[in-house]
């Protein structure tokens, strides 16, 4: 009867279901039914406590791979394929050099593996660390429910922020159009500065256009315009967030974020300083953890904002940040969302690190996944592929 339940749903989605992969067709047919009821997904109430208190729970065994029985009950807790799981993992091991790979379904580890390292070793996720700065924003933005900030002003997506009230560093302005940049376009990447690097001497002001031949001292678009994939953007929200809430970013993030969700294996580069701006918190890279850590903030991300009984971050924020925009429909405010991964449900989304350091959310399936390394050569649609075998071992959630 499943099956010919999927065909007739099959059959509705048509030609873009006929051009997935047979997992993301029976993905579609079986999430039909529940996004025309516009339904929340259904997901585990578990939460994990802090690594050096547990941490995850687990399907695995101490060591080795599990047994034909242990695999089966995997099947049956979490409906994931261990076998077809495995194969994700041998196609990010032969990527090469030292690697982790996690996947957690219904808040139990189905999947873990690591290359030349161990569970403990961590990684610079270097620009999925964007997302820890976008839910920082999260948490003082007044569009979100968030009160006024120490300084008794409010701040909202739409506030101006090049001048003497939010970023003073920004004057004067080499570029008049920038008066119009908005907390919005700077998360949103559209604030029309461009997307060479920044440099890690004299960084903000570089960012800032300030440095004689910086690419930044004029605007490539106008404010909101544009999508520009942009490391000088984020440093301006970096110096906007110092000037609003009066501490950097990391210890904000660490005390208000991290410590609630016993996210405790973090480092976060600083930049700036000797003489200049700075040093502050890189913002748009330099995150040092783990794949068991960044998935915390995932399972975060895929509990909305709510860890347990506490309320970390608000639920609105997660309903910004993950809705793509006129301008780039798989970008949202510093996380990616689809149509990034053709197949893929439709609600899946993602930070997104140089050399793959990506963590992954799928609400409708209950799932987080990580994949953290440092190689950086990869064949073509290589991080497509890891997540397509993913989702296949995973597979679609039971119809209800």
């Amino acid at each position: 009867m499943m099956m010919r339940y999927m065909f007739r749903c099959a059959a509705v989605v048509g030609l873009v279901a006929a051009c997935a992969t047979p997992t993301a067709r029976a993905y579609q047919a079986a999430s039909a039914p529940r996004a025309a009821a516009s339904q929340a997904p259904v997901l585990s109430d578990y939460f994990p406590p802090p690594e050096d208190e547990g941490g995850w729970r687990s399907l695995l065994p101490a060591e080795g791979s599990p047994s034909p029985g242990e695999q089966a009950e995997i099947k049956a807790k979490t409906g994931v394929d261990y076998d077809k799981l495995a194969e994700a993992w041998k196609h990010n091991a032969a990527a090469g050099g030292k690697t982790g790979l996690i996947v957690i379904k219904n808040g139990y580890i189905v999947g873990e593996w690591y290359q030349d390292c161990t569970a403990k070793s961590d990684f610079n996720i270097y620009s999925s660390s964007k997302a820890y700065t976008s839910t920082a924003f999260g948490l003082i933005l007044a569009d979100f429910g968030n009160g006024a900030l120490p300084s008794g002003r409010t701040l909202t997506l739409d506030t101006r922020v090049c001048n003497a009230n939010w970023i003073p560093e920004s004057l004067p302005l080499p570029d008049p159009r920038k008066e119009d940049i908005t907390v919005r376009h700077l998360l949103n990447m559209a604030s029309g500065l461009g997307v060479e690097a920044v440099p890690l001497r004299r960084p903000f002001e570089y960012a800032l256009g300030h440095v004689d031949g910086s690419p930044f001292e004029h605007l490539k678009t106008n404010p909101g315009t544009a999508f520009h994939y942009s490391n000088a953007g984020v440093a301006h929200l970096t110096l906007l967030f110092k000037n609003a809430e009066g501490v950097d970013l990391y210890p904000f993030v660490k005390q208000r974020l991290l410590d609630p969700i016993g996210e405790k294996q973090v480092r976060w580069t600083q930049i700036g300083g000797e003489g200049g701006i700075g040093p502050y918190t890189q913002g748009y890279s330099g995150l040092l953890t783990t794949p068991r850590e960044h998935a915390r903030f995932c399972y975060l991300g895929l509990h909305r904002g709510l860890w347990g009984n506490r309320r970390v971050v608000p639920a609105s924020y997660y309903d910004f940040a993950w809705k793509g925009t006129k301008n780039k429909p798989d970008y949202g405010a510093q996380w990616w969302v689809e149509p990034r991964h053709k197949g893929a449900p439709a609600d899946l989304v993602q930070t997104a690190g140089a050399r793959n350091n990506h963590g992954f959310v799928v609400p409708s399936l209950d799932l987080v996944f990580v994949r953290l390394g440092d190689v950086n050569k990869f064949p073509k649609n290589w991080e497509h592929e890891l997540v397509m075998k993913v989702i296949d071992a995973v597979g679609p959630r039971p119809v209800e």
